[in-house]
């Protein structure tokens, strides 16, 4: 079960990320928002990695 949660979060993270970067690309948004969403993609990265060698 923690296996799996910690490959869904990363799928999540890196579908995520560069989708945040695209909007931002076509329609703006203030720029505040990058770099929190990059600490928050590393942050939930960091935890699906935590949670899938834990769950062996």
């Amino acid at each position: 079960m923690k296996h799996g949660l910690g490959i869904l979060l990363q799928v999540i993270t890196l579908t995520l990320l560069p989708s945040i970067v695209i909007y931002q690309l076509f329609f703006g948004f203030r720029l505040i928002i990058m770099p929190a969403s990059l600490v928050v993609g590393i942050s939930l990265f960091s935890l699906g990695t935590w949670l899938r060698e834990s769950g062996r």
